[in-house]
């Protein structure tokens, strides 16, 4: 999925390369120019914005770009390396989480090490961390720049700039509901556990009612959508996109959530969904047991979608699927 164009006639959100980088531009800026010699990785979360920052790589550097698919290897970068500077998007697919699944991608680390031009690549954050961990990834890149969280007036701008118009914004009412959110705690005691949903109060509700009643309904409206998407452009647009009508409400933000607790299978599924974002079914199978099952209850929970034998991650599901696989300790 491209991570922001628009469609249906809107227009794509222009957010640009120093925005997205914060304070890693400067170390960015320097590996382009040569200053810092090694490959360089660009590590963002899905939908954040990592084509955009790597458009700006191939556009500088004037390389070939490679953009690996699901059940690409090594071979789709060797042949188009020609001597010059290389842009490799979605680097994620040459690896499996499985006994045997690193050969791909420890053949492009071996030929990283002997190309002399600049090389640059881009991972889906959660893979990168995954192999951090298990394969000191990142011990292999002298750069690596990680897009940063958008802070909501900037969400706000870039998201209605798709729009020719706008919505009106109205505040919740309090007695219509709006205070009251749930969150899942895990009680455990012994062998056995259990995670039950809890009501609290929305502190963006609360910070609402007990304010002096100035607060604007889109100011609140786009803090939320900034805080359910930890401030990622392409989620947030996803999100806002499942908002119908042309009045919008804070409690019209949500993001689709599974209304029971994924077991084991389905969890360590969604991560691997989260981590690669579009992965081929084929690969699951070799991984995941009753992945059929598994696959059809996570797609009815809004969670995947499943065609033409590749499973992709719902961008308005990112926040979801992160905080269910985090909750069972999935890395």
């Amino acid at each position: 999925m491209d991570e922001s164009a628009g469609e249906g006639g809107r227009r794509r959100p222009d957010v640009d390369v120093p925005t997205l980088l914060g304070d890693d531009y400067e170390a960015f800026e320097a590996a382009l120019s040569g200053e810092v010699v090694g490959p360089v990785a660009v590590v963002g979360g899905p939908f954040s914005g990592r084509r955009t920052v790597l458009d700006r790589a191939v556009q500088d550097l004037d390389a070939i770009r490679v953009s690996l698919e699901p059940g690409d290897g090594v071979d789709q970068i060797r042949e188009r390396l020609n001597g010059g500077p290389v842009v490799v998007e979605d680097c994620h697919h040459l690896y499996e989480r499985r006994v045997g699944g690193f050969a791909e991608l420890s053949a492009f680390l071996d030929d990283l090490a002997s190309i002399d031009a600049t090389v640059v690549t881009g991972w889906n954050r959660y893979a990168w961390a995954y192999l951090a961990a298990v394969q000191a990834l990142d011990r292999e890149f002298p750069v690596t720049v990680e897009l940063q969280s958008l802070p909501a007036d900037r969400i706000a701008e870039l998201v209605l700039d798709r729009y020719d118009e706008m919505p009106a914004f109205v505040a919740d009412d309090p007695e219509r509901g709006g205070l009251i959110v749930t969150t899942r705690h895990e009680i455990s005691w012994r062998d056995w556990s259990v995670s039950l949903p809890f009501p609290m109060l929305d502190p963006v509700a609360v910070r609402d009612l007990f304010s002096d009643g100035n607060l604007d309904p889109k100011d609140v409206t786009f803090g939320r959508l900034a805080a359910v998407s930890n401030g990622n452009l392409g989620v947030a647009t996803a999100i806002w996109e499942t908002r119908h009508g042309s009045e919008v409400r804070p409690s019209d933000i949500a993001v689709p959530a599974s209304d029971r607790d994924l077991d084991r299978e389905e969890a360590f599924c969604l991560r691997l969904v989260l981590a690669k974002e579009r992965i081929d079914r084929a690969q699951l199978t070799r991984i995941v047991d009753g992945l059929e099952r598994v696959l059809g209850r996570l797609s009815r929970d809004g969670l995947v979608t499943v065609e033409d034998g590749i499973v992709e991650l719902a961008p308005a599901a990112v926040p979801a699927a992160a905080t269910a696989t985090e909750r069972g300790r999935i890395l």
